[in-house]
């Protein structure tokens, strides 16, 4: 099951986007190529598909922000686990 997005961490991963949009996007491609090859690969396929280039960065970027809102999600989960042990 995947873990809860909370509004707090959906804020937080807007907030460090916005900070350095480039560096933040630059960074996450070589985190999802390591880790995850295949959600990279179906971002650029889904991406691909649309003729406008503002699209497909946007496409991108919001697939790339799903990921680490995820992540962020099952880090706290995970957190918060072990706090009750």
């Amino acid at each position: 099951m995947l873990p809860i997005v909370t509004e707090e961490t959906r804020k937080l991963l807007t907030e460090i986007v916005q900070e350095d949009e480039r560096t933040w996007k630059r960074d996450m491609i070589h985190h999802i190529k390591e880790d995850n090859p295949e959600i990279n690969s179906l971002l650029l396929e889904v991406a691909n598909q649309c003729l406008d280039k503002e699209a497909q960065k946007k496409i991108i970027l919001a697939g790339y922000m799903v990921y680490k809102a995820i992540e962020m999600a099952l880090d706290e989960e995970n957190a918060e686990a072990l706090d009750f042990t």
